[in-house]
């Protein structure tokens, strides 16, 4: 390889390293070029490259946005393959006997905090839901924070967390109350009025979902916001009751059994998962 090859591949690098460290967040092209010492003409090579290389390993697109004040960004997205790859092997994760808990429950913290499994599934909302045109991503403590926090990275966008109780730190907040439908007892959450504005596009993800009183507290705070709903998204949603509290929402994967006394787990990817929008729990 000669300097001027060499060259070109640690540019390529450079560049790649900074979209990648930034997802779906955009970069104006003439910072790129001056860091890499070349002209516009030449980094609008370099970005048509790393696109190509990006779909062909299956990490996603990178985009040029043209216009005044457009740029390049890298989304990251994930493909059927990779989907059904990684929710097989999650899937797999859970099906462990060790896992089972008594009453029935199972251990996920370990997985929905890990930043490997966050992170992946993470794209995986951020590709199914990104057609929807969210502007924000909502979650409630505690749990759910690593998977919404990843997919609010994937998309570039900002994350709200409601809390059980205000926080003085925070100002003034927003509050209502709900039923979970696992414990079976009125909770509360609240927001920061300053968290939403009017018309903001609000994308609800969780860990887990059983009979949607959560999510369908997050989707009141929404409307009390007067903001919109650009959909609902847990990992793992209980096949029973088939009627969620939440409404419509997207899980990845379904729960159909766990049987403490055999310690057998029945969880598979949803079958009737579809990337254009969300869909009930078969």
């Amino acid at each position: 390889m000669n300097r001027t090859e060499a060259g070109r591949a640690e540019r390529l690098a450079a560049t790649a390293m900074r979209l990648v460290s930034a997802p779906s967040v955009q970069h104006n092209l003439d910072p790129l070029g001056d860091a890499a010492g070349v002209a516009r003409s030449t980094m609008s090579e370099d970005v048509r490259l790393l696109d190509r290389l990006a779909r062909q390993l299956d990490l996603g697109r990178v985009e040029t946005i043209s216009g005044k004040g457009g740029g390049v960004r890298y989304i990251p997205t994930a493909s059927p393959d990779a989907i059904a790859a990684t929710l097989s092997a999650f899937a797999a994760q859970l099906r462990d006997p060790a896992r089972v808990l008594p009453g029935g429950f199972l251990y996920l913290t370990d997985l929905v905090c890990s930043p490997d499994w966050s992170s992946r599934l993470g794209v995986i909302f951020a590709t199914a839901m990104r057609p929807a045109r969210p502007t924000h991503v909502l979650t409630v403590e505690t749990r759910g924070i690593p998977l919404a926090l990843m997919t609010a990275r994937a998309l570039g966008l900002p994350l709200l967390i409601a809390r059980r109780d205000a926080r003085v730190a925070e100002g003034p907040a927003l509050s209502i109350t709900y039923l979970s439908a696992t414990t079976g007892r009125v909770q509360n959450m609240s927001l920061p009025r300053r968290s939403l504005r009017s018309g903001a596009r609000v994308l609800v993800i969780d860990d887990f979902m059983r009979g949607g009183g959560t999510a369908k507290g997050l989707i009141d705070l929404v409307t009390e916001f007067e903001a919109d709903l650009a959909g609902v998204g847990v990992a793992i949603a209980t096949a029973h009751p088939a009627e969620k509290k939440a409404g419509r929402f997207l899980p990845l994967l379904v729960m159909h059994r766990v049987d403490e006394g055999s310690r057998w787990v029945e969880v598979e990817p949803n079958a009737g998962l579809a990337w254009s929008g969300m869909h009930r729990t078969p």
